[in-house]
């Protein structure tokens, strides 16, 4: 399960980048693909580097110290500012980064009430969605945020 969580949460949070945007220079290809694919290697190895739940109790843990990563990375993520060409896929992308965020909170309900199924059905869904957020990573151009590794 901590490998389901942690590609749920590395694809996620993978989503970053640094804060180039917002007063109207876009980044050009080349450049959003650098600097996310970089930032991604970054927050990969910070949440591979989480202790991996032998309980339940554990895992719940591993929810909350993921989390704040992930929210970090989609915030920094916003800052950027993709070619007017990639806007739409990269807008999907994020949607689908940030639904994630809130599936995330739904896991940390499902855990505190110790409801496996629960658990399940939302590991599921987040793993569907991770899967088409890493598609359209795919077409913005993207390798190391496009990754399931893990």
């Amino acid at each position: 399960m901590r490998a389901i969580l942690i590609g749920l949460v590395t694809s996620t949070a993978l989503a970053v980048g640094t804060g180039c945007g917002g007063d109207g220079d876009r980044l050009s290809s080349e450049d959003l693909v650098s600097e996310a694919d970089a930032i991604c290697a970054e927050y990969e190895a910070e949440l591979g580097a989480l202790a991996e739940p032998e309980s339940l109790a554990d895992f719940e843990r591993l929810v909350q110290d993921a989390k704040p990563i992930v929210e970090s990375g989609i915030e920094r993520l916003r800052a950027l500012d993709p070619p007017e060409d990639l806007q739409d896929e990269f807008d999907e992308w994020l949607s689908r980064n940030e639904e994630n965020v809130a599936a995330i909170e739904d896991l940390q309900e499902a855990v505190a009430d110790r409801d496996e199924q629960r658990i399940q059905e939302i590991v599921r869904q987040i793993d569907e969605n991770e899967q088409e957020a890493d598609e359209l990573a795919t077409q913005i151009g993207l390798e190391d945020c496009a990754s399931d590794e893990d």
